[in-house]
């Protein structure tokens, strides 16, 4: 039912949208006919992507990021998680893709794996922004995508204003990877933001339990005074 009325409502924006002008999401100004998820075109090409590739120790191998949680980039991603902007997420993971697309390549990924959300709040978000944009970075690269490689076996606590000892002490159990789907490659784990890294961790750790060879994370953007 939910999906149906979901549906629904996007035919009538579409509708609406093709009718009536709207604003653009960071500028404000009124949206040209061609524009992709409700971003002008000038504010796409003035997006502050500062790509980034750090390697690590511990269960994730490397983790790789494509702009800094801050400014527009904090917007687009609030848009895409809080507010319902869905469609943001097709042209920010090409963008991911283009800007990260030879370390990824680099590191002879084998499979994309999102991050998953717990089945009630996906229910309530109506979609998994972590795997739009997983989505949207396999398709240009080549890269098999697998949405059942990992699963969330409870919500635990919201993540907001944890330590990171408290945000590992949250998802401990949280996560659980299946053997058959991700043993012996090597696996590209795909979130929107990465603060402490925890919940990548998190899942990384159950993959490799599983037998993946390895795992890399990579994210849209992170908050640099926590990483």
């Amino acid at each position: 039912m939910k999906t149906a009325t979901r549906a629904a409502g996007r035919l009538v924006e579409a509708i609406l949208a093709a009718i009536l002008p709207a604003d653009c999401l960071l500028c404000e100004q009124t949206l040209p006919w061609r524009q992709e998820g409700g971003v002008c075109p000038p504010c796409w090409e003035r997006l502050p992507w500062a790509p980034g590739y750090r390697p690590r120790r511990g269960v994730l191998d490397a983790l790789l990021w494509a702009a800094d949680y801050d400014g527009p980039i904090r917007s687009l991603v609030h848009g895409l998680k809080f507010a319902d902007m869905d469609a943001l997420a097709p042209a920010l993971g090409r963008r991911m893709a283009s800007r990260l697309g030879p370390i990824i390549f680099g590191h002879r990924t084998d499979l994309i794996v999102p991050v998953p959300l717990h089945f009630w709040r996906r229910f309530r978000r109506g979609y998994n922004q972590a795997e739009l944009l997983a989505r949207a970075i396999a398709r240009p690269a080549g890269l098999p995508l697998d949405i059942r490689a990992v699963r969330r076996r409870r919500a635990g606590r919201r993540q907001l204003g944890l330590s990171r000892l408290e945000r590992r002490r949250s998802l401990a159990g949280c996560f659980a990877a299946r053997p058959s789907r991700v043993r012996g490659r090597t696996i590209l784990l795909v979130d929107d933001v990465v603060t402490t890294g925890a919940t990548l961790e998190a899942c990384a750790r159950v993959l490799l339990h599983a037998g993946a060879r390895r795992v890399v994370g990579c994210v849209l953007a992170r908050t640099p005074k926590n990483m």
